[in-house]
């Protein structure tokens, strides 16, 4: 008998709310944790291919992906296979880089007094050929 009457007692389906730990050397052991899936392995060699349709019949084995590339040079592909042998093909498509923007060129622009003054000869111009054709 526990030297506490109010302490829990190993019931067969009872488990406390609480741990006492006291009773820890009663407790089975933990399992082990589960096995972690292992990343897929990428080999290191690169395979060249004419186009998406041969990426994406290239065969890879479960749990691995292979980096292809295709023979003109336009596209990257990376087919990956889970470890139930779905597969999944990412298409990186290769763009030239962007053209620089145009430097800036102050004599291109109006400032804000020479905008107002040419449209107010713009709007006097209008309405002199409205009155001219009236």
């Amino acid at each position: 008998m526990s030297a506490y009457p109010f302490s829990p007692q190993p019931y067969a389906g009872y488990q406390p709310y609480f741990q006492n730990p006291f009773m820890q050397a009663q407790q089975p052991p933990a399992q082990p944790p589960a096995a972690q899936m292992t990343p897929p392995t990428i080999r290191a060699e690169i395979v060249q291919v004419e186009n998406e349709t041969a990426a994406a019949q290239y065969p890879v084995g479960a749990g691995a992906s292979q980096m292809m590339i295709a023979k003109d040079d336009s596209a990257i592909y990376v087919k990956t296979a889970s470890a139930n042998g779905q597969t999944a093909l990412d298409v990186y498509v290769k763009r030239p880089p962007a053209p620089p923007a145009p430097a800036f060129n102050p004599a291109e622009y109006l400032r804000k007094d020479e905008f107002d003054t040419r449209l107010a000869a713009f709007l006097a111009a209008q309405e002199h050929s409205k009155e001219a054709t009236t």
